[in-house]
């Protein structure tokens, strides 16, 4: 079993109206709180929020998945770059890394999310 997209969005939309990244920690416990259903902040997320930002890509949406987070570095992991055709590869210098995810970060808070998945 995998985390179902259409709740994954639901979540991650909340983030986005709240405009804060958040942890695959909070990930998972926001998840549990919508669905009852458990799944480690480790090892579960990448498949299908990379299958999200692929749906959202066809949609002409940004990269929801940039509020995703890991705990020690508050960035994104290695897997979200590159994930999706609105996420870049992953730029070489640090700085550059940080410029672009804060950039899809902005056009995530800005973005007008519909309700439901697009």
């Amino acid at each position: 079993m995998k985390p179902d997209v259409v709740h994954v969005y639901a979540v991650l939309r909340q983030w986005a109206t709240a405009g804060k990244p958040q942890t695959y920690k909070q990930l998972s416990l926001d998840y549990r709180a919508r669905t009852d259903v458990w799944f480690e902040p480790h090892g579960s997320w990448e498949a299908p929020l990379g299958e999200l930002n692929n749906l959202l890509a066809s949609a002409g949406a940004p990269a929801l998945s940039a509020l995703v987070v890991l705990q020690e570095k508050k960035e994104p992991g290695d897997g979200f770059w590159g994930c999706a055709s609105n996420v870049p590869s992953r730029p070489k210098k640090d700085i550059d890394r940080l410029a672009e995810w804060s950039r899809i970060v902005a056009a995530v808070i800005a973005f007008q999310w519909p309700s439901t998945l697009p």
